[in-house]
């Protein structure tokens, strides 16, 4: 069963760590049901991914030396990937500020679980940073490129970096429960940013970053 020796035992703890993270995706989606919020929802929510956060956080510290010889400290990534850095977040800032855009001209449909009725000096709107904007991205790239990327494409092949990338776009975007095809297309690109910052700096901080950004942004902009 150790990462990544067995194929076996890296599925049935994906399958695990899946099921805990479309749950507490879910739960946060609940805790804003009708844009209203909803006092058992949220504390169930702040449970669940309290220890789902926790448990994520242990396996990844206690697997990782599986995971790859290239995993980089945050310092090294500033050192050595500055760059790139401000480039992934001008990339995903201007991505979020053309589908808010697009959005409020009427072109494109809002996200489904966009909660927006919230002005900034409610406390949903705070609640809102905290459950959307800063937990669920943490819990969502631990899972995509914390855990999918070393479990199942952890050779760095040019058909896995193309797979893993196809893939864990998909698999982000399932995870915000999008119905129709242009946002879902949307956030599978997000998905597709944040699996590149991964791959190229071999440390979860970014993508981890990016996506609480973005998630913020969007939360801002609404």
């Amino acid at each position: 069963m150790k990462s990544p020796a067995s194929r076996l035992g890296n599925s049935v703890r994906f399958i695990i760590f899946l099921a805990l993270t479309v749950i507490t995706n879910w739960l946060g989606a609940m805790a804003f049901d009708q844009n209203k919020i909803s006092g058992l929802f949220t504390i169930l929510f702040f449970s669940i991914a309290a220890l789902t956060l926790l448990f994520f956080i242990r396996q990844f510290n206690l697997e990782k030396h599986y995971f790859s010889d290239r995993l980089n400290s945050l310092g090294d990534v500033f050192n050595n990937a500055f760059g790139f850095i401000i480039v992934m977040f001008l990339a995903v800032g201007v991505l979020t500020l053309l589908i808010a855009w697009l959005q409020v001209d009427g072109t494109l449909p809002a996200f489904t679980r966009d909660a927006t009725v919230f002005e900034v000096v409610d406390i949903g709107f705070w609640l809102n940073i905290l459950i959307s904007g800063i937990l669920i991205p943490i819990i969502d790239q631990y899972l995509i490129n914390g855990f999918f990327f070393n479990y199942f494409f952890r050779t760095e092949t040019p058909l896995n970096i193309v797979l893993g990338m196809l893939f864990s776009g998909v698999l982000f975007a399932l995870l915000q429960f999008q119905p129709w095809f242009m946002p879902a297309f949307l956030q599978a690109s997000f998905g597709w940013l944040f699996a590149l910052s991964y791959l190229r700096t071999h440390n979860l901080a970014l993508p981890i970053l990016l996506n609480i950004f973005s998630a913020i942004l969007f939360i801002v902009l609404g």
